[in-house]
């Protein structure tokens, strides 16, 4: 009789706790919750980190070269941003800059520190962060620009939505978003890309456990496209990290306190 008096409590006590489980990502059953509620739950996002590794593959005037990025980010949302960024090269024709960059109230500090030769030019190199920022950290955009076009497309399995296809708009937006945290970004004889094509890609969101926002993303993509009529090949792999929302204090990072990157 307490055998049985037992048994029925722990079953009782364990369907509370299930009934007061938070209801988080692995309770969905299909891509389109998903995103709704991610949607919903970026309104209240005021702050967060990135750390992203990109490995970017280029192969152009019958030569392949090898890029690596790992990028640090901080951000408010409103008026504050800082950048971590280690490149390297496997050719030394594209030299690369590790460089750590603080933005706050549209003042620029950098390490290693860059001697404008005028006001407009301060002002480009801060609108250039700026707009870097905004791709790595717009999660509206990400949300419209990569998740509500195939919303109807992805897999879902537990916290991880799935996506393996062909939607231009997708595969441009995962592009922008591997570009701007590639080296590419920096190479001014690779940045003009013209009829640039995003052949194939695919992407695996993974969201927190109770919460609808995100935790890792990892995507590949290959493209191609011109530079003055002569052919490039872009593979690109990446994954970025998401994390502290709503705790990130927005500091520069020690590299440019301490003017590492001379």
């Amino acid at each position: 009789m307490k055998k049985l008096i037992l048994s029925t409590l722990v079953i009782t006590i364990t369907f509370i706790l299930a009934s007061c489980a938070p209801q988080g990502q692995s309770n969905f059953k299909n891509g389109n919750k998903a995103i709704e509620s991610f949607q919903k739950n970026i309104k209240d996002v005021d702050s967060h980190s990135i750390k992203s590794q990109n490995k970017t593959t280029i192969d152009f005037q019958d030569h392949k070269t090898t890029f690596n990025q790992t990028s640090h980010g901080r951000s408010n949302h409103h008026d504050k941003l800082a950048f971590n960024i280690e490149q390297k090269s496997s050719n030394k024709r594209f030299n690369t800059q590790n460089k750590s960059i603080f933005i706050q109230a549209n003042e620029l500090k950098s390490s290693p520190r860059v001697h404008y030769l005028n006001y407009e030019a301060q002002n480009a190199e801060i609108d250039h962060y700026q707009k870097i920022g905004q791709d790595w950290f717009d999660l509206t955009t990400f949300n419209q620009s990569m998740l509500k076009p195939i919303e109807n497309d992805v897999t879902i399995d537990g916290r991880t939505l799935t996506y393996d296809g062909t939607n231009k708009d997708v595969l441009k937006y995962l592009y922008q978003l591997g570009y701007s945290q590639s080296p590419l970004v920096d190479q001014q004889s690779l940045s003009q890309i013209d009829n640039l094509n995003v052949k194939s890609g695919k992407f695996k969101l993974t969201f927190k456990d109770n919460k609808t926002l995100p935790e890792k993303l990892t995507f590949s993509i290959k493209a191609t496209g011109y530079i003055k009529n002569e052919k490039i090949k872009i593979n690109m792999n990446q994954t970025t990290d998401f994390y502290n929302f709503n705790k990130t204090k927005v500091k520069p990072y020690d590299n440019l306190t301490k003017n590492k990157y001379k």
